[in-house]
């Protein structure tokens, strides 16, 4: 099985360093995979990053995706240089992950029985990161969902699935959107997770680059459902809880009963979120239990965006 690990990367030097160091290590290096940085045109020095890693292991290569724009467009780049050159399995990765030992050689193992295999996430980071853990390991947390989906910069995937399907072109690879793509088309691919393979994601550690990233996964979805031809009714959900929420602060003034019911509720639902994706956290902090609220309502919010941004690409 000849397989091929893809790193995307952006302006994130530093991290792809720490990536990249992480991955010389693993067993099969070089002998069971081979490493392709897809770069976004990136205006620091990763491609020196690179070359320092190249010039001593060949395996690893270096180009910058034919088409700007995001990281939608560097994965069907990385799907052609996958069957141009004979690879039978995907790695797919971000500069931000740092693997942890036998990674790769744990998922290969497990490819040898499915389509698609996932990793188990260990995001770093304080605040933000307890917020957000769950949006990584959300396929983990609700029994039976990653049969149907696996989060894109932590899973492996066979390249016979790119000669009929690519990945929508679109501000970033959205794999909710190219799974929905899979099963509208009648093609159910077998899932599996390898529960040994332990990859160390990081997430944004101020608010200006959460709502960054937020604002890019929002723009994003939306090119990708509709570019699959799906309307964004998991959004719309999203969105709704959100509009609800600020209803209730509303009529605040006059009732805080139907506030504090919802509200309770929604926080509830946070606090079981956050116990449940405790696990996947590198370092947990039991002081940070409220952090899922917070993120669940910027999620909230950033999908009624999508949902918005999905109208106006139908102007």
């Amino acid at each position: 099985m000849k397989a091929l690990v893809i790193i995307l990367n952006k302006d994130k030097a530093p991290l792809l360093d720490k990536c990249l160091e992480s991955i010389v290590t693993q067993e099969g290096f070089c002998s069971s995979f081979d490493v392709l940085i897809v770069d976004g045109a990136s205006k620091d020095n990763s491609k020196e990053i690179v070359e320092k890693y190249s010039k001593k292991y060949g395996c690893i290569k270096f180009m910058v995706q034919k088409i700007l724009g995001g990281t939608g467009y560097a994965r069907n780049d990385g799907c052609e240089y996958a069957l141009k050159n004979g690879y039978d399995v995907i790695i797919w990765g971000d500069s931000e992950n740092y693997y942890e030992k036998d990674y790769f050689k744990n998922i290969l193992k497990k490819m040898e029985d499915y389509d698609v295999v996932g990793g188990v996430p260990k995001v770093v980071g304080k605040f933000y990161a307890h917020a957000f853990a769950w949006y990584h390991s959300i396929h983990l947390i609700f029994p039976g969902l990653y049969r149907v989906h696996i989060p894109g910069n932590n899973k492996a995937e066979k390249v016979e699935i790119f000669r009929r399907f690519r990945y929508p072109n679109s501000l970033r690879s959205d794999d909710y959107g190219f799974s929905l793509l899979l099963r509208k088309n009648g093609v159910y691919l077998k899932h599996g997770i390898s529960w040994n393979s332990f990859v160390r994601v990081s997430l944004p550690e101020s608010w200006r680059k959460v709502r960054i990233w937020q604002n890019f996964r929002a723009k994003g979805a939306a090119q990708t459902l509709r570019g699959v031809k799906v309307k964004p009714y998991d959004n719309l959900a999203w969105g709704i809880s959100f509009l609800l929420f600020l209803l209730f602060i509303a009529l605040l003034p006059l009732s805080y009963i139907p506030l504090l019911i919802y509200g309770g509720l929604f926080f509830l639902a946070s606090i079981a979120i956050f116990f449940k994706s405790i696990k996947y956290l590198a370092s947990p902090k039991y002081r940070y239990f409220f952090a899922p609220f917070f993120g669940m309502l910027v999620y909230s919010y950033y999908s009624l965006k999508t949902v918005f941004y999905y109208w106006k690409l139908s102007d």
